[in-house]
């Protein structure tokens, strides 16, 4: 008797499943495949040679990699700016710096005065 609750309710808890054609299933998994995007092709990158990963002197070969590619960016990639727009963003530190400074030390001294005051000293 309690194989047959056993059964009943398993069969109650499964459902048909529905059976697809094989052509079905590859139409769908060629339509996925289609709408991922693709990853880049670096060109400028070499992988690091056999010998490099057979004897453990790849993080060597990786070391050497990010120097390359470090100075190129720096090189090739990065906006320097001129002369003049290098000291104005200077001059603006400089200003901001002090006047920040300036607040925060006028704040000091009357957060001190009233302690003082509060306290009696």
């Amino acid at each position: 008797m309690s194989e047959k609750k056993k059964s009943a309710s398993q069969g109650e808890i499964e459902e048909p499943k529905a059976r697809t054609s094989e052509k079905e299933v590859k139409s769908v998994r060629t339509s996925v495949r289609d709408d991922r995007p693709s990853k880049p092709v670096r060109r400028d990158v070499k992988p690091a040679p056999a010998s490099a990963k057979k004897s453990g002197g790849f993080r060597q070969w990786a070391i050497v990699r990010f120097v390359r590619e470090s100075y190129r960016e720096l090189r090739y990639k990065v906006t320097w700016p001129t002369f003049q727009e290098a000291r104005n963003m200077t001059i603006v530190v400089i200003v901001l710096s002090t006047v920040i400074g300036l607040i925060l030390g006028l704040a000091d001294q009357g957060l001190f005065h009233l302690f003082t005051t509060v306290t009696g000293k």
